[in-house]
């Protein structure tokens, strides 16, 4: 470029113009510059010369800055203008600028002499770019067809955005109905209508400095006040000098792109919050079983980011801990046969999970699939249930069995105890037999009370239940243990005297604190330690063990028994009440300690649990609930009382022996007794003469016809008469079942001849 050039200075001082040129010149440029100190001269030296370029002081004596330059620009629009401020300020500079200024500097400022020649060829593109465009317009009838049917909206304007020209469908995409429409409304100001102030300087921006703006994306006001998405691309048109002298480009209407566009977005973010939602664990491999996306749920349970994952092999992620459970191996097998299932236990993962393996295609290929969907649903709670369930049902079944064979039991113990007792009753009392068959009823009794835990355990037998304070049964245990157990095992006690009333069996319950006593006991037998009997009122509201969180409506007293022994290993834990399993040894326990506990509290309504840590001892909790109120049912003192004499008793037993034991029992007692086996010919007897009777005992389990249904065929034909059930085993008869049929007494076998005795004079008397 040319170092000579002409330059028109506006100031006060000629010292500031002497110093100004100075500058320019000590950069090698040699201006021929005029001063104007005032308006008028300033107005003759504009027009006297065509100056390359115009430089005014920021403060001058009658006129401003800015009059200066409308002269100057109203001379030549495109003439290049710069004001010498006298300080330097960044917030005056883009002020000035904003105002018209192409430029600010301050006295001796290092950038004067590249802003000069930077506006030098701006000026000098300027002069170019009008001389192109004179040119260009003698060519315009050949390209305005081009233009004019143009779907893009093509424009060129000047470098500070004053549109110089534009084509229909520029204006129609502003939302104009022609160009001269759009032209009319630029007749006051020509800057790119409809356009954020910020977009457009950041686009005019971007134009300068880069020369070129590739799909600049913004949304314009149209004229109807609707809002649409463009696309700009531009480019700087430059001068001779290297100046711009116009910025030219196209508009795009890109509204409904940008509608798809939002719809995939969109549907995108829905897609991936739906994924990421899944409680399911989500893992997508490609072919090489390396790791493509995975869902939140995943990277929760691997406690890491979903991004950090990705490109890791499956060997990385489910790191085989087990060499006969390789989960990346069974997750390839599943992967080669489609779409398949299969439970697996993940330790990565924390336990059981049901795998889906399914294909993934992309780019509508279907012959060879991109990789593999993995979805693994956790089963955890279901195998626990299932684990329950198991243990229900081996329960139930050990019952029935149980329940079965106490059945027949009781029929043979009704038979002995029976003729025991009759023969004791004619036997001289200071003889010894007397005594031996004394010993002979004990025995029995003791077996009719192992019979009936037996059926408590397997839930068969309604439980005499009575008010009782579970404090004063650990005491009696305590006094029964302390002498029993060794010197290297400590007792403490932590009773709440206050914890409430339960009701319960008192045999039973003390049979359950002996047995836990004594395997806490048997647990500490080596290094001694300390048996801890607590008792805890339990408020209602409370959530119970084993209840899935639910809470209890009623208060619990919680009896807990801990010990400092060997403690339980983990993977037995689960089956110390399973009958017949024991960790003791052969001659040390049965197994059925626990079963019979279980059976025991289970069968009270409660809930026992069991906590154990190997090395550091045993704690058992029961939880039994609190009685509302005290049944005074429960508090009756049974007493044998002398029955009625005489009359006529039907007995009805399908069992011979229990029979014949039966009626001998009633003859002894001034009874007229009907001895039948068989159900149907014991009602066809009744029936024949049912003023005859004065009392029918009926067995309940009999062929063709049970105790219930001839109770209720002899009660329809003769409601008054007492009849009473005697039962060792039925799922269908209880006592108060036994009350809502009519039944005047419900007796267990076998059956002592007192209790008889007590049962039919109550009976006979009218008393349930």
């Amino acid at each position: 470029m040319d170092a000579r050039f002409s330059l028109l200075i506006a100031t006060s001082s000629e010292d500031r113009a002497a110093e100004f040129a100075q500058v320019l010149g000590e950069a090698g440029l040699g201006p021929a510059y005029t001063v104007a100190t005032n308006l008028l001269d300033f107005s003759r030296a504009l027009v006297d010369e065509p100056w390359d370029m115009v430089v005014s002081d920021e403060q001058m004596e009658g006129m401003s800055w800015t009059e200066v330059m409308a002269l100057a620009r109203a001379e030549r629009h495109d003439m290049p203008f710069l004001l010498l401020a006298n300080e330097a300020s960044a917030e005056a500079a883009c002020a000035a600028m904003e105002d018209g200024a192409d430029d600010v500097l301050v006295p001796r400022d290092w950038r004067t002499t590249g802003v000069v020649l930077r506006l030098l060829r701006q000026a000098r593109e300027h002069r170019n770019l009008a001389d192109r465009w004179n040119r260009l317009r003698s060519d315009e009838g050949t390209y305005r067809g081009m233009i004019d049917n143009s779907v893009l909206g093509i424009f060129q304007c000047a470098p500070w955005g004053d549109l110089i020209a534009f084509n229909p469908s520029f204006a129609r995409i502003l939302g104009y109905e022609s160009a001269e429409a759009l032209d009319k409304a630029l007749q006051v100001s020509r800057v790119m209508p409809h356009l954020d102030h910020q977009a457009l300087e950041a686009l005019l921006f971007m134009a300068r400095s880069h020369d070129r703006v590739s799909d600049f994306e913004t949304m314009i006001t149209r004229l109807d006040g609707s809002r649409v998405w463009v696309s700009i691309s531009a480019r700087a048109i430059r001068g001779e000098e290297d100046e711009i002298t116009a910025i030219e480009g196209t508009f795009e209407d890109i509204q409904k792109r940008k509608t798809v566009e939002s719809m995939i977005i969109r549907a995108k973010q829905e897609w991936e919050k739906t994924f990421d939602s899944v409680p399911d664990v989500i893992l997508i491999l490609d072919q090489d079983f390396r790791v493509r996306r995975m869902n939140m749920t995943l990277a929760e349970r691997l406690g890491v980011h979903p991004k950090d994952l990705v490109g890791k092999s499956c060997s990385e992620l489910f790191a085989p801990q087990e060499k006969e459970n390789d989960i990346c191996a069974r997750i390839r097998v599943l992967s080669q046969g489609g779409s398949q299932a299969e439970e697996m236990r993940i330790p990565t993962l924390g336990g059981w999970f049901l795998v889906t393996v399914s294909p993934f295609f992309v780019d509508g290929e279907t012959e060879q699939p991109a990789g593999s969907v993995v979805v693994a649903h956790d089963v955890n709670s279901r195998k626990d249930l299932e684990l329950k369930l198991r243990q229900s049902q081996k329960m139930e079944a050990i019952g029935t069995l149980a329940g079965g064979i106490a059945h027949d039991f009781n029929n043979i113990l009704g038979v002995m105890m029976g003729y025991t007792e009759m023969s004791l009753e004619e036997s001289d009392q200071d003889g010894p037999v007397h005594r031996r068959l004394t010993e002979v009823l004990s025995a029995g009794l003791r077996a009719r009370d192992l019979i009936h835990q037996i059926l408590t355990f397997s839930r068969q037998e309604e439980l005499d239940l009575q008010p009782l304070n579970l404090g004063s049964v650990v005491k009696e245990v305590i006094k029964l243990l302390r002498a029993s157990l060794p010197a290297s095992i400590a007792i403490r006690l932590d009773l709440d005297d206050n914890a409430g009333i339960v009701r319960a069996n008192l045999s039973q319950v003390h049979q359950v604190l002996m047995n836990l006593c004594t395997n806490a006991a048997h647990a500490m037998r080596d290094n001694g330690g300390t048996l801890a009997i607590s008792l805890a009122a339990v408020p209602a509201g409370s959530s119970l063990p084993g209840q899935d969180g639910s809470v209890s409506p009623v208060a619990h007293v919680r009896l807990s028994v801990a010990d400092q022994g060997h403690g339980i290993p983990p993977e037995i834990l689960d089956k110390v009440f399973d009958p017949f399993f024991t960790t003791k040894g052969p001659d040390e326990g049965t197994g059925m300690g626990l079963a019979m506990v279980h059976g025991i509290v289970t069968g009270h309504g409660g809930i026992v649990t069991v906590d154990s840590e190997v090395d550091k001892g045993t704690r058992f909790d029961i939880l039994l609930p609190v009685a509302e109120a005290l049944d005074q049912a429960l508090l009756r003192v049974q007493s044998l009382i002398a029955p009625h004499r005489g009359g006529r008793a039907l007995f009805v037993d399908d069992e011979v022996p229990l029979a014949v034991i039966g009626g001998e029992m009633l003859e002894t007692m001034g009874f007229t007794v009907d001895v039948e086996t068989d159900p149907k010919a014991a009602w066809e007897r009744f029936r024949a003469a049912p003023q005859d009777f004065d009392l029918v005992i009926t067995d309940q389990t009999m062929p063709g016809i049970t105790g219930a249904d001839l109770t209720k065929q002899i009660l329809a034909l003769r409601p008054d008469i007492p009849v009473i059930m005697c039962t060792g085993f039925s799922d269908e008869m209880t006592p108060d079942r036994a009350k809502e049929m009519g039944l005047k007494g419900f007796l267990l076998k076998p059956v002592l001849k007192k209790d008889l005795a007590a049962t039919i004079n109550k009976a006979m008397d009218g008393v349930v």
